[in-house]
């Protein structure tokens, strides 16, 4: 499948040879949606810094924090999220928050070692650019452009028919990305204390 293979599809799927044009605007409005809603566990990627200050540079496609280490001494630790205006007298890493477009990692001084652990922004298709989205969840794809289509074309019988398709989906996509860093196999546990 691709970019225009995508949107062939929708023209099909719609009836429509009379959208051809605006095609490329549906598909750039059902991405804005659908990139606001998912963030795919899948596309995971893993960035190691140091602090100038407190504060670290984020990468340019981050989106989305998984979490966040530091490490100190031989030893990595976790860091919990706090609000930009966290208050700390602590003199290592604790926390972090994202403030003006940079990681902030508070009770560190410049030179702290940390890794970064984020879902990247999703690229927009083009005829040269393909996504996770569309090569793992093309048929939300498709639904998602006809319904912007129809948004186009008041077309509400179709609106009606599409959204909750499109909900469905996007909800699929959201709970198949989740199971993925869950156990397949193997059964739960309880470990009584002593």
């Amino acid at each position: 499948m691709s970019y225009s293979s995508l949107k062939t599809d929708v023209a099909d799927y719609l009836h429509r040879t009379d959208l051809t044009a605006k095609m490329a605007s549906f598909i750039t409005l059902a991405e804005a949606s659908l990139f606001r809603e998912l963030f795919v566990k899948d596309t995971e990627l893993i960035e190691v810094g140091a602090t100038v200050g407190e504060y670290g540079t984020l990468p340019t496609d981050f989106g989305k924090v998984s979490r966040i280490t530091a490490t100190v001494g031989d030893s990595e630790y976790n860091l919990s999220y706090k609000s930009p205006d966290h208050k700390t007298t602590l003199t290592y890493p604790e926390s972090y928050a994202l403030e003006n477009n940079k990681l902030r990692i508070f009770g560190t001084s410049t030179g702290q070692a940390y890794t970064l652990y984020y879902i990247p922004k999703l690229m927009p298709l083009s005829d040269l650019v393909t996504n996770w989205l569309h090569d793992n969840a093309y048929d939300l794809y498709m639904y998602a452009t006809a319904l912007e289509a129809c948004k186009y074309t008041r077309d509400g019988q179709e609106m009606a028919n599409l959204m909750p398709i499109v909900a469905n989906l996007t909800e699929s996509v959201r709970r198949a990305s989740e199971r993925k860093g869950q156990p397949s196999n193997g059964s739960m546990q309880i470990i009584p204390r002593r």
